[in-house]
């Protein structure tokens, strides 16, 4: 593999270039140069391009000083497609290039590293010049990083695999932020506003603040997509509420916290669906104060699925859930957890507005009878007591949406669910199509067990 460097040799492009060799260098990789001229035509000026590269075979030397292999390329024009051909692509590990210092022509408005970053063969690094990537580079000092992380985002796993291969070149201290809707998230958790809002702090009030839930959720969410990150240097995780553009509000992160490196992952949207999804990579790389990384989603490593540690079983009291208890209790295995759930299904006048706050409990006459029923379908072998066990009676519409919302709040591994052909008469009993449901929307992997 190899790192690969578009110059036009002008002084942001040097500064990109020696910051490039100083990383090749580090990593023991190849240094590709290439040349672009974007004052000269793809075929016109021999002359000119005759100089270029001249001033490119200069730029070479004085790069070897830093990494062991250069190579120097001239091309001719800066179109993304004659620059970077399909060998290159293929084995381009890390594409830096000079944020700014680039001409634009009337038709093409994109800079040569939004172009590049489109391309979507490999991480693109737009350098801003300023020190702290080569201090960095030189083991002088850490990186602040700012990488955006969505929990439920596959563009996240490509940012995450290139912030572990920066640890690996030089400590790097991390901001992993999460831009959120705190109305989408209150939904997707179940989490009910107050019908009486006056009641509550200045803080539950507000459209953009986060209940203490809802945080304790989303922190959760954030690290466990970062797993372990081996390296040096702090991993903080930053929850910015917002509504709008992802991209503004990473951007002031950004520059609220100094970051000195900004990663993100991209979709690589084309065409219609750029114009009408937006592109948050773009956003940030065209607006940002210092340097970006632009990932794309093939540099994902493939996510390793551990075995599960937590499940939880929906319980309506019939054979059915028992055999389901049983089944996610040996799942699990000692040390693991286990969560109950009844959903009461709302009936009737039951549906009108609650003035509660938070996730809607069973109705107050049947909670305490409910909870303590639950804890009686705890087995009581030895296997089981060395399970962890938690109970939980919540009311609901839907009980497929309501499940579904105990599942990312509880942040569990599995979800089994029993079924049985034999109807019996319970209250808020769950039919075969909350099953069928549940392994069409929710997120989790979701077990069904039949009962004998």
């Amino acid at each position: 593999m190899a790192i690969i460097c578009a110059t036009n040799l002008s002084a942001d492009a040097a500064h990109a270039a020696t910051l490039a060799a100083t990383v090749a260098g580090r990593l023991g990789e190849p240094l590709l140069l290439l040349g672009v001229d974007d004052d000269v035509p793809d075929a016109e000026a021999p002359d000119a391009l005759s100089s270029a590269e001249g001033g490119l075979a200069a730029e070479a030397v004085r790069l070897r000083a830093l990494t062991g292999t250069v190579e120097p390329r001239m091309q001719r024009g800066s179109s993304v497609e004659t620059l970077l051909g399909e060998e290159e692509c293929r084995s381009a590990r890390l594409v830096v290039v000079a944020a700014e210092g680039w001409r634009t022509s009337p038709w093409r408005k994109t800079s040569l590293a939004e172009r590049l970053a489109r391309h979507g063969c490999a991480p693109v690094l737009a350098v801003r010049r300023d020190t702290a990537l080569l201090d960095w580079a030189r083991g002088r000092r850490r990186l602040l990083v700012m990488v955006g992380v969505d929990p439920r985002s596959s563009t996240s796993d490509a940012a995450i695999t290139f912030l572990r291969e920066l640890r690996r070149v030089g400590g790097c201290d991390v901001l992993a932020t999460y831009v959120c809707s705190p109305l989408e998230e209150r939904e997707r958790l179940g989490i009910r506003t107050p019908v009486h809002v006056e009641r509550l702090d200045a803080r539950e009030r507000t459209m953009e603040g986060l209940e203490p839930l809802v945080e304790r959720v989303l922190m959760r969410e954030v690290r466990e997509r970062l797993g372990d990150l081996e390296g040096e240097g702090r991993v903080e995780v930053v929850l910015e509420p917002g509504y709008g553009r992802p991209a503004d509000h990473l951007l002031h992160v950004a520059h609220a916290r100094s970051a000195e490196l900004t990663v993100v992952g991209m979709h690589l949207r084309g065409g219609v669906q750029r114009l009408w999804h937006g592109s948050v990579s773009e956003g940030v790389l065209r607006h940002a104060e210092r340097s970006v990384a632009c990932i794309p989603p093939g540099v994902r490593e493939p996510r390793r699925l551990p075995p599960p540690r937590s499940a939880l079983v929906p319980v309506d009291f019939t054979v059915a859930s028992v055999q389901a208890i049983a089944q996610a209790c040996s799942l699990v295995g000692p040390g693991g957890r286990v969560h109950l759930l009844h959903v009461h299904r709302l009936r009737g006048r039951e549906r009108g507005p609650r003035d509660f706050h938070g996730v809607l409990p069973e109705p107050e006459g049947e909670r305490d009878v409910v909870l303590q029923r639950l804890w009686e379908q705890v087995p009581r072998d030895a296997v089981a007591r060395a399970v962890h066990w938690s109970v939980e009676g919540v009311s609901g519409d839907d009980v497929t949406v309501a499940i579904c919302q105990a599942t990312e709040r509880e942040g569990v591994d599995l979800v089994c669910v029993g079924t049985s052909a034999r109807r019996e008469v319970v209250p808020d009993v769950l039919e075969e199509a909350v099953a069928r449901e549940l392994v069409l929307r929710c997120r989790k992997p979701v077990m069904v067990v039949p009962s004998a």
